[in-house]
């Protein structure tokens, strides 16, 4: 090496395999790719391909494709723990009438679900698909949501503003409707043309909120 040249220049060369990059970038890609074409589709050459990274990367970060799609499960998992606190403080809001605090809740969970797709595209792909992976999905993503509305959904329900008595049929049906609004939005896009699109997931919000909250009116 010459005098003149510049010993701690980096080498070039492959990203080491442990690099965090390229495995948030395996995750983020996985993820969507197993929202959109769900488990058995979704190939690891496509999830690599998506990621920009190289294909042996997903046994290097994660074992396999069962090991990777885990992943996704925690990662989703982590996210979901701002909604979890957020549904807990309303629970606790005792001075916001009940009502509002519902109506807040699912105008709150269509908002979420529109902003993060591959959440919930991820939920309602897994969700079909054979146990345990359905299974999984619904121990680790639904179950949590369900325990943090649960006192909600039931201090509606001794209100007499939820006219459904079991709490759980109320959030699976809350689910159900909230949980995609691409597919709603693409529908209401053919039957009704003339409507703007622009604010679909509210507008399923606050539809929904009129379909299952009694009107304290009547």
């Amino acid at each position: 090496m010459s005098e003149g040249q510049d010993r701690t220049a980096p080498r070039r060369g492959r990203r080491k395999a442990d690099a965090p990059a390229g495995r948030d970038a395996l995750l983020r890609a996985a993820t969507r790719c197993f929202a959109d074409h769900g488990f058995e589709a979704a190939g690891v050459r496509m999830i690599a391909s998506r990621a920009g990274a190289a294909p042996n990367l997903v046994a290097v970060h994660f074992g396999n494709k069962e090991g990777l799609w885990l992943a996704c499960v925690d990662l989703l998992a982590d996210t979901l723990t701002s909604r979890i606190a957020a549904l807990s403080a309303l629970t606790n809001d005792h001075k916001t009438p009940v009502r509002e605090r519902l109506q807040f809740a699912i105008a709150m969970t269509a908002t979420y679900y529109d902003h993060n797709p591959d959440l919930r595209g991820f939920i309602a792909r897994a969700s079909l698909e054979p146990s345990p992976r359905s299974d999984i999905v619904a121990e680790r993503l639904l179950k949590p949501l369900f325990e943090a509305a649960r006192p909600l959904i039931q201090q509606g329900i001794d209100a007499g503003i939820v006219p459904i008595s079991d709490p759980a049929i109320v959030f699976v049906v809350l689910h159900a409707a909230l949980g995609q609004p691409d597919r709603v939005t693409s529908a209401l896009s053919i039957l009704a043309p003339e409507r703007a699109m622009e604010n679909a997931a509210a507008q399923i919000g606050q539809a929904v909120a009129q379909l299952l909250l009694v009107d304290e009116r009547n």
